[in-house]
């Protein structure tokens, strides 16, 4: 059974699960850098105990950023993303937020077609924002989601 709740301590699954899931993944002081400061919310997944997916947000005033998210491998096509989105969307409501931003990097149709399916519109595109292991830089599309219901 999968539950969601605030991640406010480093699980060393956080780096773990970031590096299988991004050419660069984060460090430990990267994770715990986030999770000092008090405007960014992290949401884990968990089944039984064991971390399967999180999002990392910012949220300033009326707008939020996802600022990651990611999911264990073996773990992926399950619907933990769409658990955590639902989740994180929910939360954003109750605090009255207007609008969802991310990035995602254009070789990533998956991903692309997943925001799109939730109705993210894109607002924007980053050249050369993500940096490749085995190429040169990935532009990346600027989505944005209207939250409503506030």
């Amino acid at each position: 059974m999968k539950h969601i709740h605030q991640i406010r301590e480093f699980d060393p699954r956080l780096v773990e699960i970031h590096a299988q899931s991004f050419d660069f993944g984060w460090k430990d002081s990267e994770f715990l850098e986030y999770l000092s400061k008090p405007h960014h919310v992290l949401w884990g997944l968990y089944t039984e105990n064991n971390l399967q997916a999180f999002v990392l947000s910012a949220e300033i005033a009326d707008e939020a950023e996802i600022l990651t998210i990611a999911t264990d491998p073996a773990a992926r096509r399950q619907g933990h993303a769409q658990a955590l989105l639902e989740h994180l969307l929910g939360h954003l409501k109750l605090k009255g937020t207007r609008s969802l931003f991310l990035e995602v990097a254009l070789d990533n149709p998956a991903a692309i077609a997943f925001y799109e399916g939730l109705n993210f519109q894109t607002v924007g595109k980053r050249k050369a924002y993500y940096s490749r292991r085995n190429g040169p830089p990935v532009d990346a599309r600027i989505l944005s989601l209207a939250i409503h219901g506030n």
